[in-house]
């Protein structure tokens, strides 16, 4: 039984480590362009399993401008990144 509830436990701490990481990540790329206050709410409206996404289409979208001090191109985004970017856009016109 206590192999079993130590089992859960670590688990359990793996998976909130791995959430945290996942947060960290958006924040990262979220402060590139916006406040802390700004992304606290944006990270707050974002689903859970929406998270990634929305960090692989910040990051191709941060890395865009800072190359080309342009926006992005939508053509160049997965339909993952653009999912994610979607996301993130609603969540930040609630937050406005």
């Amino acid at each position: 039984m206590r192999t079993t509830t130590a089992g859960l436990a670590l688990v359990i701490a793996m998976l909130a480590m791995a959430g945290s990481a996942r947060a960290d990540e958006f924040m990262t790329e979220c402060r590139v362009t916006a406040s802390q206050k700004m992304c606290d709410c944006i990270s707050g409206r974002i689903a859970p399993d929406m998270r990634a996404k929305a960090v692989a289409g910040l990051r191709k979208s941060n890395a865009s401008v800072a190359a080309t001090g342009s926006l992005l191109d939508p053509a160049t985004l997965s339909q993952n990144e653009m999912q994610g970017l979607n996301a993130v856009v609603a969540a930040q016109a609630y937050c406005m």
